[in-house]
């Protein structure tokens, strides 16, 4: 008899409403014909699907087992010395993995477990009794749309791949090696088509948070932003001893920017036919929004919003289970091993992404200056900074504007260090280290007490900047500024009137890195970019933290007070490692010794 694992979860996915996605009244090693005896099971393993495949990337869905792509991505700290992100940033992605992983930054193994699951679950719902064909012709669409997604994120991690195009059975070929690049990509593209033909635009309410034709439009747009970006759309490998057909196209092609454009325009098309757009309440086009925190803060952290096409539905508020939230919020309201996620801080090298307020960029401490700064120069700076910045951190003397009003998250309220305050003053050296210049707040604007949140898979701001790149790339400067500013106005910013195209693509790529940070955008653009500086301070490189002195007399959560800051300064912290083999993730060493997959080039 056929087998498959359901385990039993206590948490809805969703919505608050319990008709769709409960998990089973089962648990451990259940038949294909009890799953497939009734509505309600079938549907739970569906949920499953959900629950497995869109924690991709995100604690919990990849290769590490403690931190985020964050601290891989020179955005944050790399966390304490037993994190697999510190393991990486020490040394580098590995064949066989660190602190829990089986390779690099991603768990090879589970991406073909979860795609079978979704396999299965498309071969076996006509088997459903007491399910009507229409529900059923939806379910098979879901499947295919997950298994896309799931093909879409190991496309821009690997480059080719094993093509499976069932649930394989023991009696089955399973000697199935990679494909080259460009059949992958056939491969993904040909899933979400089949995909957009059996979805629906949209759900009744109680079904939020299931596949549409607009979440597989949005896959379709990332899919060809990376099949356009230069490590892929290129004559020649990023290494040479690459297999080149796995690795990249073979042909620099500029048509892959204009599939880029059609695909990403088509998002637009289908939002605005069906009610979704980008947060800005107070925004003329072209001018700053005036209500730009409330509107990034709602974007990034209220579930259900209008701009988000597709989220991961983690609501789960036990901080004991939710280890997806878990280097999220650093918040009191978090009490699940609050203290390991004290180095997480911001690094400078991020810091210095983010503009001020009326559009112009703060001058920060330099390592190797004669004399520290005053604080009055910091809490001046933090008056002034973009509203992004504030809904994303909380920093010392400055706070956040993420929960305002509540004492949890405030300076006085925080229970622990924001920053690296130090009452020795070590300048020009590091007091401190990991705490950098402020926690994470992003995902919890007037969140509250909510632990959890809802990670944004797909929000309309990534096609904006999207054709923003892709214009630019085309050498349409006026296109590429429309959509840019779309996105930059509504952080309250003035417009940008760049045109000359490099420069114009330097802050095309500055926008992503703010608007996206946390998302776990950064650390694929950078590679796919094949950024100049990935080696100089963004995924490589010297990474640096600010360091504030304080009062002797401040101690604890008071060190947090403007009243307490006497100075501050930029010092080296870390050398983090880049080698270009890392532009893509390492195949476990497990399987390539089988004699089936090819490893990537390098490792």
């Amino acid at each position: 008899m056929k087998k498959i694992f359901i385990i039993l979860l206590t948490i809805i996915f969703f919505s608050c409403e319990s008709e769709f996605l409960e998990m089973p009244d089962t648990f451990g090693t259940v038949d294909l014909d009890e799953v497939y005896s009734s509505a309600k099971n079938a549907e739970g393993a569906l949920a499953r699907c959900y629950f497995d495949v869109l924690k991709h990337g995100w604690p919990t869905g990849w290769g590490v087992g403690h931190g985020n792509l964050g601290s891989i991505s020179g955005e944050r700290y790399k966390g304490y010395n037993w994190h697999g992100t510190w393991a990486i940033c020490e040394s580098g992605l590995s064949v066989t993995g660190s602190d829990g992983s089986d390779a690099g930054a991603d768990s090879f193994s589970q991406n073909w477990m979860y795609i079978r699951e979704c396999y299965l679950v498309k071969e076996n719902i006509d088997r459903v009794p007491d399910m009507d064909a229409t529900m059923k012709g939806y379910i098979k669409a879901e499947a295919t749309a997950l298994i896309a997604y799931r093909y879409m994120g190991m496309f821009y991690r690997y480059g080719g791949l094993p093509l499976v195009p069932k649930a394989f059975q023991p009696d089955d070929d399973l000697f199935i090696g990679r494909s080259s690049l460009t059949d992958t990509y056939n491969f993904v593209v040909g899933l979400i088509e089949e995909a957009y033909n059996g979805l629906p635009d949209k759900w009744d309410t109680k079904y939020t948070g299931r596949m549409t034709k607009g979440a597989v439009l949005a896959m379709k747009a990332r899919l060809t932003m990376f099949a356009a970006r230069p490590l892929f759309n290129s004559d020649t490998p990023y290494l040479a001893t690459a297999s080149k057909e796995l690795v990249c196209f073979g042909n620099k092609d500029q048509n892959r920017w204009n599939n880029a454009v059609t695909a990403n325009e088509a998002v637009l098309t289908w939002a605005k036919n069906n009610s979704y757009s980008l947060v800005n309440t107070g925004g003329t086009v072209g001018q700053p929004n005036p209500n730009a925190i409330a509107d990034y803060g709602t974007a990034v952290s209220l579930p259900g919003n209008t701009e988000v096409i597709l989220a991961y539905k983690m609501d789960q508020s036990n901080t004991n289970n939710n280890y997806l939230a878990y280097y999220y919020n650093t918040s009191p309201y978090w009490t699940k091993d609050r203290w390991d996620t004290d180095n997480v801080g911001l690094l400078t090298n991020f810091l210095e992404n983010y503009y001020f307020a009326d559009g112009t960029t703060p001058v920060w401490p330099k390592v190797g200056e004669a004399s520290s700064h005053p604080a009055s120069e910091w809490l001046s700076n933090m008056s002034k900074m973009e509203a992004r910045f504030k809904v994303d951190y909380i920093v010392p003397g400055g706070g956040t504007q993420a929960n305002p009003g509540d004492n949890n998250w405030s300076l006085q309220g925080w229970g622990r260090r924001t920053g690296n305050t130090t009452t020795t003053n070590a300048f020009p050296n590091t007091g401190e280290l990991g705490k950098g210049c402020g926690a994470p707040t992003k995902f919890y604007y007037k969140a509250g007490g909510r632990t959890w949140f809802e990670p944004p898979l797909f929000r309309l701001a990534e096609i904006y900047l999207n054709l923003a790149e892709a214009y630019n790339e085309m050498g349409n400067s006026t296109k590429a500024l429309e959509n840019l500013n779309m996105v930059h106005n509504r952080a309250g910013l003035p417009s940008i009137t760049e045109t000359d195209q490099s420069k114009l693509k330097t802050l095309i790529q500055r926008e992503k890195a703010i608007e996206f940070v946390g998302e776990n955008q950064r650390y694929f653009d950078v590679k796919h970019w094949k950024h100049p500086n990935i080696d100089k301070g963004i995924i490589g490189g010297q990474m640096r933290e600010l360091q504030f002195y304080v009062n002797t007399t401040s101690t604890g959560g008071n060190q947090n007070l403007p009243e307490a800051l006497i100075s501050y300064w930029d010092a080296n912290s870390y050398i983090s490692y880049w080698n270009p083999k890392m532009y893509l993730e390492p195949i476990p060493q497990s399987e390539v010794n089988k004699g089936i997959i090819v490893q990537n080039p390098g490792y």
